[in-house]
């Protein structure tokens, strides 16, 4: 599944918060109570009526234009490669989550919410 968005906010800045594990839950409304220690996350992933412990890592790193966390959630592990290049005045976001489990949900209106909020 892919995700798509420009968002009103720099490269450095969208990217930055995109890589940092303790900012998950700011686009990934999922993740709820996260724990970071450099780039490992451990948290809580809400998946319909069932809250399952979760782990993630940071797998890709090449600042700022593209980063990827595998996600593991009791038997499903998902990937989410992430892509940011620059559009204008702001930031092309691009998220793709690959693996044969159920997408996770994304939402690139509530990254921008944070953004502007974190400034």
């Amino acid at each position: 599944m892919d995700h798509d968005t420009v968002l009103a906010h720099p490269i450095r800045q969208v990217f930055g918060h995109l890589a940092d594990p303790a900012h998950l839950g700011d686009w990934l409304p999922a993740a709820t109570a996260i724990h970071t220690s450099l780039e490992t996350a451990t948290f809580t992933l809400q998946l319909s009526r069932d809250q399952t412990h979760a782990a993630g890592e940071l797998i890709g790193y090449e600042p700022p234009w593209q980063l990827a966390y595998r996600l593991a959630a009791g038997p499903n592990t998902h990937v989410l490669r992430i892509t940011c290049t620059t559009a204008g005045a702001g930031t092309r976001v691009h998220i793709r989550q690959a693996g044969p489990a159920q997408p996770l949900t994304v939402d690139l209106a509530r990254l921008s919410q944070a953004l502007t909020t974190h400034r």
